[in-house]
C-alpha cells in the first residue's frame, strides 16, 4: 500500500506541476486513463483518484467520453488594464546591439505614462521561462522579448503558445518566432548576409567562411542569406565553409588553443563574414597578430555598423542595423497593440552595406 500511494503521489505532483509550469497548457487534453496507467506504473483506480483530486482543485475539467482538460481558468492571463508597466526581457545589457535597443525603448516610452521593468535571461532559456512565468502573474501591461538561445526555438515554446492562446500583449525584437503568432520587429537578416556575399563576390572573391553564432536565430539567418547569394552568383555551396561559436566560447575561439581551427581556415580563404563587429574584430587582432594582412590576405566583412568598426587600423565594413529604431518601434508598436489586440505589430527593417576598408 505504502508504494502505491507513492506512485499516487508521484502522479499527482507531475501533473499538477506540468499544468503550474504552463506543461500542459489551458484546454489542452492531459493523456488517457490507459496512457497514464501504462506510463506510470499505477492501477486505474489510482488514476482516477488523483484526476478526481485535480479536478477537485479546480484544476483540470473531466468530460464524459472525451477526457480530462487543463482549466482555463487555472492561469493569471494578463495584467489589468490599469497597468503601465512594461516588462523586457533582454538576453544581455551590455552588449551594444541591447544597450542602443534598451535606449530606443526608453525614448518611446518617455513621454508617456508607462515605465519599463527590465531582467535578464543572461542567455539561458530556463532563465527566460521563470521570467516569463513570473510576468503571466504580475502587474505588467505588456511584454517586449529577445529570445534567448533563439534558433533553439522549441524550449520555451510551451510559453509562446501560452502568450498567444491567450493574446498577452507582447513583442519579440532581433529575432522571429517561428510557428507562433507573435509579432516582431526585426531587421531582415537573411538579406543581410545575401548583401555580404553579393559585396565580395563582386570584388572578386571565391572563397569564403562564416563565423556566425549557433545559438541566435539571426545567426542561422545571416549564413542561410550568405548562402542563397552564392548560390544565385552561380558558385558552389561548397565555396563557403561556416564556422559556428556559442555565447559561451565567443571569446575563446580568438585565444590558444582554439584559435588555431580559425587560424587553419584562414589559410585556405580570402574572405569571412562575421555574425557582428565584436567577432569581426577579434578576428582582425587575431589574423593581424599571426602575420595576415587585412585587406590584402583576408577580407573582413563584420554585422551591426557599430563604434566598433572604425577603432582598428582598418576600419570595418559592415552591414548597418539600427538597434535604437527597432527598439523605439517595438515600444510604440506595443502600446499600440495594448490598445487595440488586433493592431499589426509586424516591422521589418532592411539592412544595408557600409563599405569601409576591410574588404580588398
Amino acid at each position: 500500500m505504502k508504494k502505491q500511494n507513492g506512485k499516487f503521489q508521484y502522479l499527482y505532483d507531475d501533473l499538477r506541476t506540468k499544468i503550474e509550469n504552463h506543461i500542459f497548457m489551458p484546454e489542452d487534453k492531459l493523456p488517457s486513463e490507459t496512457q497514464l496507467i501504462e506510463q506510470y506504473g499505477i492501477s486505474r483506480y489510482m488514476v482516477r483518484q488523483v484526476l478526481e483530486k485535480l479536478e477537485e482543485e479546480k484544476l483540470i475539467d473531466r468530460y464524459q467520453g472525451k477526457g480530462c482538460f487543463v482549466r482555463s481558468s487555472s492561469y493569471t492571463l494578463s495584467a489589468p488594464p490599469s497597468s503601465k508597466q512594461i516588462l523586457l526581457v533582454a538576453s544581455r545589457a551590455e552588449n551594444f546591439y541591447f544597450l542602443k535597443s534598451i535606449n530606443g525603448i526608453e525614448q518611446a516610452l518617455q513621454s508617456t505614462d508607462y515605465s519599463l521593468t527590465i531582467k535578464l535571461s543572461n542567455y539561458s532559456p530556463e532563465v527566460e521561462a521563470d521570467l516569463l512565468k513570473e510576468a503571466f502573474h504580475s502587474n505588467y501591461a505588456g511584454i517586449l522579448l529577445f529570445p534567448s538561445d533563439s534558433s533553439y526555438i522549441y524550449t520555451n515554446q510551451f510559453l509562446y503558445r501560452y502568450i498567444e492562446a491567450n493574446r498577452i500583449p507582447c513583442i519579440t525584437l532581433g529575432n522571429v518566432i517561428p510557428f507562433v503568432n507573435i509579432p516582431s520587429v526585426v531587421t531582415d537578416d537573411y538579406k543581410g548576409g545575401k548583401l555580404a556575399a553579393e559585396h565580395l563576390i563582386a570584388r572578386g572573391h571565391t572563397s569564403f567562411v562564416c563565423l556566425m553564432n549557433r545559438e541566435e536565430y539571426s545567426g542561422c539567418m545571416r549564413y542561410a542569406g550568405f548562402i542563397d547569394g552564392i548560390n544565385c552568383a552561380g558558385l558552389s555551396p561548397s565555396s563557403c565553409t561556416v564556422f559556428w561559436f556559442t555565447h559561451q566560447n565567443k571569446d575563446s575561439i580568438f585565444l590558444d588553443p582554439e584559435n588555431q581551427k580559425l587560424l587553419e581556415l584562414a589559410r585556405n580563404t580570402s574572405s569571412f563574414f562575421c555574425f557582428n563587429d565584436a567577432s569581426a574584430v577579434n578576428l582582425y587582432r587575431l589574423l593581424t597578430a599571426s602575420g595576415f594582412r587585412i585587406p590584402d590576405n583576408i577580407s573582413i566583412i563584420g554585422y551591426d555598423d557599430s563604434y566598433l568598426c572604425e577603432t582598428l587600423p582598418v576600419q570595418l565594413t559592415s552591414l548597418h542595423q539600427d538597434p535604437h529604431l527597432t527598439g523605439y518601434t517595438a515600444a510604440k508598436n506595443l502600446l499600440q497593440l495594448i490598445k487595440d489586440p488586433n493592431y499589426n505589430c509586424n516591422r521589418t527593417f532592411d539592412p544595408y552595406l557600409v563599405v569601409r576598408d576591410s574588404v580588398k
